[in-house]
């Protein structure tokens, strides 16, 4: 007993600087420990181990608290407000907490809701919320914060680009695009404090994927209320995660610590994440200077890093799932002929462009879904649109076009080049050019050019990328190749077969059943050549060797990524 209470006196001395609430967590946290026997046996004769600000113990290799920062660099977002602003906020991605999230293996997990079911005709989504969560103004998070945040973010007065993403929801579609002015008759509603109701049009087994994406998470109304647009500034932001904003040097650097009030399951053990501004991409010096511990490569960057006798050790690679494609306005000649886009999609050499032009930055894409990707279809379907020189001659010829004669010259939009996105279209160019004789004027742009005449229909080829919001084959299948009306449809491909298959699948209660519809409608893309595959992107950066808690998933990769929960596992090991 006289052990116990030394324990517990040297566990109190430990936390001198925190608040009373910050002190009682602490020794809570320990005394807990010591009960369940999670501490190691030296606990009890003094030796209580570090806790971070917030009360979450440290693991045992842990630098000291002083050193828990993690710096890296960014494009400063123009605000925090990533509910409605996801591609300018991208710095807020840690701050606000979703129903749920996805962890390493991208797969769901618990957040602001503690459990959620499906209702038997599969037309309502309950959420309950855990009792304890606050924000980091101390207030109560409910479930009436979500219902606001919603039906804001679908408000058409504020003119989220991403309102669409959430149009399976009952009414969404009509109230954001202005035909119904009324927000009740969105199907999203507080129960009560604890409950939150999500109604769908048709029933959607693919919700919870949608409410985890980074641009659910809720919003304080009292604050948005009061400060409006400049509700995001720091002093301002309040956040449920478990960081906040504490500081914003504009043109400098953004700085987020441990919220103090956050009681959840994603405690994160860094004290601080160090925003560093950069006007575009800084390259290695700022990494090989100790400036930041992470740093984002570009292609152009590898080569040095290769030959580098240290850096060399520090390069990662991971894939995240993210397709590039080429894609065609397919209701006008020369691409309304279905062998034209065949003998294009037989004329790339996909092993040459990833192991050489990428320098194994890419893995070979024969269809939209990468490998293992729910609903992916077998190895078989590579075949579909497979290398093969002979083919795709005999093809263009039984077009018309011989070695290309007669084939009109093409405009190829790129988009805003990246090295990237620039050496995989002068590869495809000189492929196409070699093979079938085609000649290609090459259409380079800002981002906001490219995407309206994307929408519009006015690219006759063009390159183009997606990487899944949510890891379900509905995102990368019927959100990119579903046909839309002209304004909604990334390009104008049309096949009722395939739409069919994609309706179909949404509303399928039956998993299996509904994964092999996908790999049948995604059958059907690869043969009509809806696209012609290109490869699912390799994600390259690098870190440093103390940069530990980053788990190898299921896939097999360390991930890095703002999208789930894997930010919290991050520590500053001893060095």
């Amino acid at each position: 007993m006289k052990e116990w209470t030394r324990s517990v006196r040297v566990a109190c001395s430990r936390f001198p600087a925190l608040s009373v609430r910050g002190r009682i967590a602490a020794v809570s946290t320990c005394l807990l420990g010591l009960l369940l026997g999670f501490l190691p046996a030296g606990t009890l004769t003094g030796a209580v181990p570090v806790v971070n600000s917030i009360g979450k113990p440290m693991p045992p290799d842990a630098a000291p608290l002083d050193r828990q920062v993690f710096r890296y660099t960014l494009v400063e977002p123009l605000t925090f407000d990533v509910s409605i602003n996801i591609y300018e906020g991208q710095g807020a991605l840690t701050l606000f907490e979703r129903l749920v999230m996805l962890d390493k293996n991208l797969e769901l997990v618990g957040a602001a809701a503690s459990s959620w079911e499906q209702s038997a005709d599969g037309l309502r989504w309950t959420f309950k919320l855990r009792p304890d969560g606050r924000w980091s103004d101390g207030r109560g998070v409910t479930a009436h914060d979500y219902e606001y945040t919603y039906k804001r973010f679908l408000d058409p007065a504020v003119a989220s680009p991403y309102a669409f993403f959430y149009y399976e929801i009952k009414g969404a579609r009509p109230f954001n695009q202005g035909s119904v002015t009324d927000p009740s008759t969105v199907g999203v509603r507080a129960l009560d404090d604890l409950t939150l109701e999500i109604e769908t049009e048709k029933p959607c087994p693919y919700l919870p994927f949608i409410v985890a994406f980074t641009g659910s998470g809720p919003v304080p109304r009292w604050q948005v209320e009061k400060h409006g647009v400049l509700w995001s500034e720091a002093g301002n932001l309040v956040s449920n995660a478990s960081y906040t904003l504490s500081e914003w040097q504009k043109g400098r650097q953004a700085t987020l610590t441990l919220n103090p009030y956050y009681t959840g399951p994603h405690k994160g053990y860094l004290e601080k994440i160090v925003q560093i501004f950069t006007t575009g991409h800084p390259g290695t010096p700022p990494y090989e200077n100790d400036e930041i511990d992470y740093l984002r490569v570009l292609l152009t960057d590898i080569p040095f890093i290769e030959n580098h006798p240290t850096l060399k050790f520090e390069l990662a690679y991971y894939a995240f799932p993210e397709t590039w494609y080429l894609f065609f306005k397919t209701r006008e000649p020369p691409f309304d002929d279905v062998r034209v886009r065949r003998a294009i999609s037989h004329a790339i050499d996909r092993e040459a462009l990833c192991n050489v032009v990428l320098r194994n930055t890419g893995m070979p894409a024969y269809s939209m879904l990468p490998p293992r990707f729910p609903g992916s279809a077998d190895s078989s379907i590579q075949a579909i649109q497979a290398y093969d020189i002979d083919r795709a001659k005999a093809l263009i010829t039984e077009a018309g076009y011989p070695d290309g004669k007669g084939f009109p010259v093409i405009d190829f939009w790129i988009g805003k080049a990246n090295p990237q996105i620039s050496y995989t279209a002068q590869a495809v160019q000189a492929m196409l050019g070699n093979t079938l004789g085609m000649r290609m004027r090459m259409r380079g742009s800002e981002d906001k050019l490219y995407r309206d005449n994307m929408y519009k229909w006015n690219i006759p080829m063009g390159l183009g990328g997606f990487n899944a919001d949510y890891p379900d084959p509905n995102n990368l299948l019927g959100m990119v190749w579903r046909s839309q009306p002209r304004g909604f449809g990334r390009q104008d491909w049309r096949n009722e077969g395939f739409d069919r298959l994609i309706d179909a699948a949404a509303d399928e209660m039956d998993h299996d059943r509904r994964m092999s519809m996908y790999q049948e409608a995604e059958r059907i893309l690869a043969e009509d050549a809806g696209g012609a595959f290109l490869y699912h992107n390799m994600t390259v950066d690098l870190r440093k060797p103390y940069l530990k808690g980053l788990e190898v998933n299921k896939f097999g990769y360390t991930m890095f990524s703002w999208i789930g929960i894997m930010h919290t596992k991050m520590y500053i090991a001893r060095h």
